[in-house]
């Protein structure tokens, strides 16, 4: 069976641009929320969200393709570049790896409403004539894909998942089976979400994703698992992983962070749509498929990065199949959703948290779950707050993601080192 590992990472978040960035400010627990100030929010009941202010897509790309793209293909464009750099890697024939072994997937959730807000404003303003040529091409979800396809001249599989905030962790569960399948050598796989812009943030309001209760504390507004959660808090911002064969990524001599080592994904098939199936069953089950995928018993878990929306009835499900899936190891088994500190970040979400979770075990530290002081009640796991963890030994980790509608994807990630090969 052909190994899965990862050999580049690219990040720009809330917290920075660059790795380094997120894992700081993971790691401190402190969380980098603010009230929105890209547009009025007023009206809105939430109005707190992590905004990647440092990114200015004007300095990182061509101004051709700012013109003609919205910011979550900016975003996408500009961390595929560092993810890339970060590996090492050319998409060429003769200096790096062919383009037709190289694919590319992308998950998304809610589009390019930054730019189709303002050319639907020109066309009831002035006009038809107005708008955009680009209107139809810059919207759209798949827009990424397409655009770091022909940036990069990439001829492989190409595909772009829209499976709610587990459109990510479904990007890279894909590119993992492409690669198991011998259909590529690289994989570019990630996710992009740029959701600051009045229509997209009310399509956000009114599926139920939002806190009502932070608008006077944007830092403590996003609260997984605590006994004052209400809801998320959204950040926008991308994340983009390497995904490679192993003998591919030895030939050239490519610095391994760790491998994705297993996955699987379910559906609650729950009634009504925006909720989740309420005893957390079928995640538990999708869980310890990921980790018969593995081929790891749960006691081999050393830490479980949670999906942790903040959500009451999302937060209380996922405790129900953590504690289903380890049993009385539940109580020891460490958990946290270093998420709140940033924002969830939607489609970008779940590969962050693979990248920290890499990162943190590279460390053998587990960052904190930021704004946890007191687990609601019930909720007797083993949380990561306050301060960093450190454990001793840290080689697999969980990682979650659940989208509405009862989507669920897990995947487990675990540590490098050359006596693994």
């Amino acid at each position: 069976m052909k190994k899965v590992v990862i050999t580049g990472i690219g990040c720009i978040t809330p917290a920075g641009i660059g790795m380094d960035e997120l894992w700081e400010r993971a790691r401190s627990g402190e969380a980098c929320t603010q009230t929105i100030d890209r547009f009025n929010p007023a009206r809105y009941q939430c109005q707190v969200a992590g905004q990647a202010n440092t990114f200015d897509a004007q300095q990182e790309l061509p101004a051709r393709t700012v013109k003609r793209t919205d910011r979550f293909t900016h975003l996408a464009l500009a961390t595929v570049n560092q993810a890339l750099a970060d590996a090492r890697l050319s998409v060429d024939a003769e200096n790096g790896v062919r383009p037709e072994r190289v694919a590319v997937m992308v998950g998304n959730v809610l589009g390019g409403w930054e730019f189709a807000e303002r050319e639907l404003r020109e066309l009831w303003r002035d006009g038809a004539r107005e708008v955009s040529p680009y209107q139809a091409t810059a919207w759209f979800p798949a827009a990424p894909q397409g655009n770091i396809c022909i940036n990069l001249g990439i001829k492989g599989p190409a595909r772009t998942f829209v499976s709610d905030r587990a459109s990510g962790a479904y990007a890279l569960i894909h590119g993992a089976d492409v690669i198991r399948r011998g259909q590529a050598d690289v994989v570019i796989a990630g996710g992009t979400e740029a959701p600051l812009s009045p229509y997209a943030w009310l399509c956000c309001q009114t599926a139920g994703y939002l806190t009502r209760h932070g608008n006077k504390q944007p830092g403590a507004a996003y609260r997984p698992f605590e006994r004052k959660h209400t809801g998320t808090v959204l950040g926008e911002g991308s994340s983009f992983l390497i995904l490679e064969e192993l003998e591919h990524a030895q030939r050239r001599g490519a610095t391994i962070y760790g491998e994705l080592k297993g996955w699987a994904v379910g559906s609650d098939g729950y009634i009504p749509l925006y909720t989740v199936e309420p005893h957390g069953y079928i995640l538990a089950k999708t869980i310890q498929k990921s980790l018969r995928h593995a081929d790891l018993e749960a006691g081999q878990v050393d830490a479980i990065f949670a999906h942790g929306s903040g959500i009451p009835v999302e937060d209380m499900t996922e405790a129900y199949a953590f504690k289903d899936t380890f049993g009385a190891r539940s109580q020891d088994v460490p958990v946290t959703a270093p998420k709140s500190a940033i924002g969830h970040m939607l489609g970008a979400a779940a590969p962050a948290d693979v990248a920290l979770a890499l990162r943190a075990m590279a460390k053998k530290e587990l960052p904190p779950t930021a704004n946890l002081d007191q687990p609601a009640p019930g909720f007797d796991l083993n949380f990561v707050r306050g301060n960093a963890q450190k454990l001793e030994s840290f080689r697999n980790t969980l990682v979650v993601s659940r989208g509405f509608g009862g989507v669920n994807a897990c995947m487990v990630v675990s540590a490098w080192s050359a006596t693994v090969a």
